[in-house]
């Protein structure tokens, strides 16, 4: 039974001793003082309930029939559950010997008896005090220790994200390396194959012309009109090779002229259905906003038209308060968990990375066999500020 004074407690103390006397008297200064007891009258008795309450401090007799202090305290430090419990030794010897031993076995301070008031409260109350201290650092390490060990996981895992984020910049960066090979490419193939073979027979015409210009007019009609044709042909490849690069459209005519031109062009091409919706004639936006817009849209677009087998496509693009907003959809094949193909992959980060630098948000929804969704939410900037 545990005897305890009114108010909070100071602290709970085990005090074992087999004379009843001696122990009702230190039951009695330390319950007055504000301190909390468990009484044991022998060893036995004093494990278990120092297992059960595990006290902030045991006051132990030396001197018990049975099982001694020093069996008792021995008991307690084997085991784990109680080995912590500070102990202090109840001891009417006057032997040093006796009282080294105990120290020895783990005690930590004793008591002479007969007992003085101030002493057993003064060295009582250091033990519990010390005990307290002890256990308010090691949860205050625990804490610690717990907090570094999340901020290390933390560290850990922005670490990693950084290097993946590093290795997809190294990798994006190779591909757009590789994408600006091929069209270097496509320049030198388009400029030696076509413009370059028309512009060698302009010049062979032009030779057999300049020497009969002293022949009659009529004969020459013939060459001058191929010559005109030829030139026509070398005005559209150049319009070509310049469309390609950055559609002209989208400097004159605006972002919304730009997709409905290339809209028409895909459907002429493609055995694909567009149904193209907006909600403004023309977008009053900046023009890094519109290149980027365009420049998803005809991503998407490629990506439908190699990817995707889709028969139907639907596009919007809305205007809603400072928000643009560019939807995709189309009713294909659908993505597979991780994306098929390194190109496809790019594109998808190239996007991405698009939108990341406008402060914008891209969601990607597709499941396999139901097609793929694109939304794309870009902030609209004042005009005038640029």
């Amino acid at each position: 039974m545990i005897q305890q004074n009114k108010g909070e407690s100071k602290g709970l103390v085990l005090v074992v001793d087999d004379s009843l006397i001696a122990l009702e008297l230190v039951a009695e200064i330390l319950g007055v003082s504000g301190y909390s007891v468990i009484k044991a009258e022998n060893g036995e008795r004093a494990l278990t309930l120092a297992q059960e309450s595990t006290p902030d401090l045991i006051l132990l007799d030396i001197r018990m029939p049975g099982m001694d202090g020093y069996e008792v305290c021995r008991r307690l430090k084997a085991d784990s559950r109680t080995a912590d419990i500070p102990i202090t030794f109840l001891s009417a010897l006057d032997d040093t010997s006796a009282l080294l031993e105990g120290f020895r076995l783990g005690a930590v301070d004793y008591i002479a008896k007969p007992y003085h008031v101030e002493e057993v409260l003064a060295r009582v109350r250091t033990q519990v005090e010390l005990r307290k201290l002890k256990l308010d650092l090691e949860e205050m390490v625990q804490e610690r220790t717990a907090q570094l060990e999340n901020e290390m996981v933390a560290r850990m895992q922005k670490t990693e994200e950084l290097l993946e984020s590093r290795q997809k910049l190294q990798e994006l960066s190779g591909h757009m390396e590789e994408v600006r090979e091929e069209e270097r490419k496509y320049i030198a193939r388009e400029l030696h194959d076509e413009m370059g073979q028309v512009l060698s027979v302009l010049h062979i015409d032009l030779v057999q012309l300049s020497s009969e210009l002293d022949k009659p007019v009529s004969q020459s009609q013939k060459k001058l009109s191929d010559i005109i044709r030829m030139l026509d042909q070398v005005a559209d490849s150049a319009r070509t090779i310049s469309e390609n690069l950055r559609p002209g459209m989208l400097d004159v005519l605006g972002l919304a002229a730009a997709i409905q031109h290339h809209v028409k062009k895909i459907m002429d091409s493609t055995n694909i259905q567009f149904e193209l919706k907006m909600n403004q004639d023309e977008f009053n936006i900046d023009t890094g906003t519109a290149t980027a817009v365009f420049r998803i849209f005809q991503e998407s677009i490629t990506n439908v038209i190699r990817h995707a087998q889709a028969k139907n496509v639907e596009v919007k693009l809305v205007s809603l308060g400072h928000e643009l907003i560019l939807v995709v959809q189309d009713d294909g094949c659908g993505m597979v968990e991780k994306v098929a193909g390194q190109r496809r992959g790019f594109g998808i980060l190239g996007m991405q990375e698009r939108v990341n630098l406008l402060g914008g948000a891209i969601l990607i929804e597709s499941t396999p066999g139901q097609g793929t969704r694109i939304e794309v939410n870009f902030p609209i900037r004042d005009v005038e500020s640029f």
